[in-house]
């Protein structure tokens, strides 16, 4: 009887508080849009703070940043970004997923490009036989910032890791291609070439060197046609024209070595094909 009693009891506060906890929720929006402050102890001090399990607590760290960015309501989310995903990485400096979610969350949420390159650079100086760090950077360089330079020096940098995949000493040439610097991106190409292992690395070389042996043939020859028309007041008849008045050295051939197509009345020659790469 008095066990029945004991229980019927809890049953009652049970339900009492149910019904607190009902009006509470309904009371309150816990999705309204607010701003909040967040601060945590440096990453050396949660070490000592730790007691020897700073990786279990930078896992717990990282979890919470997780669902902290998935709270969309807090409109001052990202104040402080940096600092959590530095502590994390202080904490456990080899702990790869943090840099790149943290990157993700800064370049793709944030819009702060620079931030997330600063999160993936530290990656690389803690973890420097990984590529993937450089690789992330290059890829937010050349697709946000638009900036082939750095873009180029950081495929180069993930291109020359150890384990690094053969695509990206491709998208490196690429970039060299993409900053007009032609001749260095044909040189890279002529090694890509002669390194490719499969039939497709080697068409895909192919194919970029036939595009910018094009481009460099129709330099020089919209260079000397221009000279040509400067001097005799028209374009030349014809490219051996051109070589009988030693304006070039030779004709210049496409990278098959089938001839270009030269139009007099602009001074201009063009191959059979042209490819287009100005994106991946």
């Amino acid at each position: 009887m008095k066990k029945a009693a004991l229980l019927s009891l809890f049953a009652i506060l049970m339900t009492l508080a149910g019904i607190v906890q009902h009006n509470y929720d309904a009371a309150i929006n816990y999705q309204e849009e607010k701003n909040i402050f967040v601060t945590l102890p440096t990453g050396e001090t949660l070490k000592i703070l730790s007691f020897g399990f700073q990786n279990l607590t930078a896992d717990m760290l990282f979890i919470w940043s997780i669902q902290f960015y998935s709270a969309y309501h807090v409109t001052n989310r990202f104040d402080y970004i940096e600092n959590i995903f530095n502590v994390i990485t202080d904490l456990q400096p080899q702990y790869l997923e943090p840099y790149l979610v943290g990157s993700w969350i800064m370049a793709l949420e944030a819009k702060d490009i620079p931030m997330a390159i600063r999160l993936l650079d530290k990656g690389s100086r803690n973890m420097p036989d990984e590529w993937v760090f450089d690789h992330e950077a290059a890829f937010y360089a050349y697709k946000e910032l638009k900036d082939y330079d750095l873009a180029e020096k950081y495929f180069k940098l993930a291109s020359e890791k150890p384990n690094a995949p053969d695509y990206l000493k491709r998208r490196w040439a690429h970039m060299i291609y993409l900053k007009d610097d032609l001749a260095s991106a044909y040189n890279l190409w002529v090694e890509i070439a002669k390194n490719a292992k499969t039939r497709m690395e080697q068409d895909s070389a192919k194919n970029h060197l036939y595009q910018i042996k094009m481009e460099l043939d129709q330099r020089l020859i919209r260079e000397r046609t221009q000279l040509f028309k400067k001097q005799h007041n028209r374009f030349p008849y014809d490219l051996q024209e051109l070589l009988a008045k030693k304006y070039i050295a030779e004709i210049p051939r496409d990278f098959k070595g089938n001839a270009y197509q030269y139009d007099n009345k602009t001074g201009k020659i063009s191959a059979r094909k042209s490819f287009k790469w100005k994106k991946f």
